[in-house]
């Protein structure tokens, strides 16, 4: 699962159950904008569901820069929910920005907390239209419906503020810290701040106007940018051909060199050549060895093409000297009965001579 947003029962209280949203909110905002959102709708629900009828109590924990708003309206209906008809308890927790859609889940809970470093952000809602004159000019009108029905009344789940007020306010894109946000009914409760981890996608807040006061505090908390990776360096023609010499490994030379291979790939693909090539030579060594042990000397090619394990080849050996040893054939049968009649095998005596011993 993404590690920014995550289900987690608590592991010292059972009935407690952690959700951490903290990233970009919806589904359509990954094709538009090309981010990872995950804290979806959907995925929300499924996490609810997914909660033992034990938990009594929701942990909300925030840190996002916002998304799709009938995503995050979604959620917060969901969350109400649970407090409605499960009679459970949603604890919501600014734990450094809820931005935008961000600050509509958090109306879910009761108390919202809020660190005293973190930021809450309401702005008007935005959305991306084509087409005609009447087109683009109903799209402007379905804005403020969003904006006066779905936003506004969330809010008022919490604030005191009339509808013009918090429409002044979102027409405004306010940023409030713990007290701005308690004094207006955006947050109820302000508690020492945590250290936020910095996650926060840089593509998503550059889409943010953010006054000058404020910057510093949401920075910290964007996620660091990766140090660039260096393309690799293809080791020099010249030394691949003279190491692949040097290591009696000339076969390799021709598709190293097709893949651009680097200093350190040649290296290790000889070292597992040359590693490869010693245990075949240990191997048919040690094949050779238990064959003319066991005087069987012309197994030994044959054992040594095939894949049998050396174990293997013991055992194999072991079992052909045996019905060597034991072997015999009725000869009770005359020349004129059909049948050549053959002697008993000496195999001591076959050993004796191999060995040009005395029988």
């Amino acid at each position: 699962m993404n590690p920014w947003f995550r289900v987690q029962l608590s592991e010292t209280d059972p009935v407690v159950a952690d959700l951490y949203v903290f990233e970009i909110i919806g589904d359509w905002i990954d094709d538009l904008w090309g981010f990872d959102a995950v804290a979806t709708a959907k995925s929300f629900q499924k996490a609810l569901d997914g909660l033992p009828a034990s938990v009594q109590t929701i942990h909300l924990h925030v840190n996002s820069p916002g998304g799709d708003v009938f995503g995050a309206v979604a959620i917060a209906n969901m969350l109400r929910d649970q407090r409605l008809s499960k009679g459970r308890r949603v604890e919501a927790s600014v734990e450094g920005l809820a931005a935008s859609a961000a600050s509509l889940i958090i109306q879910a809970g009761d108390p919202i907390r809020m660190a005293d470093n973190a930021l809450v952000m309401i702005h008007d809602p935005w959305t991306v239209a084509w087409g005609n004159a009447r087109e683009l000019r109903k799209g402007a009108d379905d804005l403020d419906k969003i904006g006066g029905t779905a936003i506004v009344q969330t809010y008022r789940w919490h604030s005191p503020l009339s509808d013009e007020e918090i429409l002044a306010l979102m027409a405004a894109t306010t940023w409030m810290d713990a007290d701005e946000a308690i004094a207006k009914g955006f947050a109820t409760e302000k508690v020492e701040g945590l250290h936020a981890a910095a996650s926060l996608d840089r593509r998503a807040l550059a889409r943010l106007t953010i006054p000058e006061p404020y910057r510093a505090r949401v920075e910290a908390l964007l996620a660091p940018v990766p140090a660039p990776v260096p393309a690799p360096v293809p080791a020099p023609a010249a030394d691949v051909v003279r190491r692949c010499r040097e290591a009696e490994c000339f076969d390799l030379a021709e598709p190293l060199l097709a893949e651009h291979a680097t200093a350190e790939t040649v290296e290790a693909r000889l070292a597992e050549a040359q590693a490869t090539r010693r245990a075949a030579t240990a191997r048919a060594t040690e094949i050779r060895a238990l064959c003319a042990t066991a005087q069987c000397p012309e197994l030994a090619d044959g054992y040594v093409a095939g894949a049998m394990p050396i174990e293997a080849v013991r055992a194999h050996l072991t079992t052909v000297t045996a019905r060597l040893a034991g072997a015999e054939i009725d000869h009770r049968l005359g020349p004129d009965q059909g049948a050549r009649a053959q002697p008993r095998i000496n195999v001591a005596a076959i050993y004796a001579a191999r060995n040009q011993t005395p029988a």
